[in-house]
């Protein structure tokens, strides 16, 4: 079964659909903050492409353009005839059924001659998959409404008790990150399997 995802915009050279597209990027002080929202199906295996961030200089007060590269990519987990875990990027010809997991990898690399001091990297969890509990790196944030953000696990009220969130109701996933030198690149990725 293939899933298509209206929102997703069109290739020019095919009637496919981006993996992602990069949001928003902020840069205050040194503080980075990258949006990324997934889509499927992808017409390639990686999306390139230059994040745009302010930044504000407390000495200076001038501002100052910053960028950060991201590369973000989508592969399917399958297992070759050694029983041996492999992941096999996504394509326009990948055709993903209900149970196939998927790990979407984000590479974020800062290009501005500047040390970044701390990053926020957010990516969304598309509405045809649910998270699965393989997110790195540990400790991330994660949000049931992809506005609001808190400790994974979440928790929450449910018959007046006070409990676990279930991972199908997580939106999107938040990491705060530090120290990205020049040309560092950081990894940050988690696994979901299609509805």
């Amino acid at each position: 079964m293939k899933i298509n995802n209206q929102f997703a915009s069109p290739f020019s050279a095919w009637s496919g659909h981006r993996l992602f597209h990069v949001v928003a990027g902020t840069l205050i002080g040194a503080m980075v903050v990258t949006q990324a929202s997934a889509m499927l199906p992808t017409p390639e295996q990686a999306v390139d492409g230059s994040v745009a961030v302010q930044t504000s200089n407390n000495q200076s007060h001038n501002s100052n353009a910053q960028a950060v590269n991201s590369k973000i990519t989508a592969s399917l987990i399958s297992v070759d005839a050694n029983g041996q875990e492999i992941l096999v990027p996504v394509n326009a010809n990948t055709r993903l059924q209900t149970g196939n997991v998927l790990e979407y990898q984000g590479y974020f690399t800062n290009t501005n001659a500047d040390r970044v001091r701390k990053m926020t990297v957010t990516m969304s969890i598309p509405e045809q998959v649910e998270l699965l509990k393989a997110v790195s790196p540990d400790f991330p944030y994660g949000s049931a409404d992809g506005n609001t953000f808190a400790r994974m696990p979440l928790r929450g009220k449910i018959d007046n008790q006070l409990q676990e969130i279930p991972l199908k109701y997580y939106k999107a996933v938040r990491w705060d990150l530090e120290g990205l030198g020049l040309n560092d690149t950081v990894v940050v990725k988690y696994r979901a399997r299609v509805k």
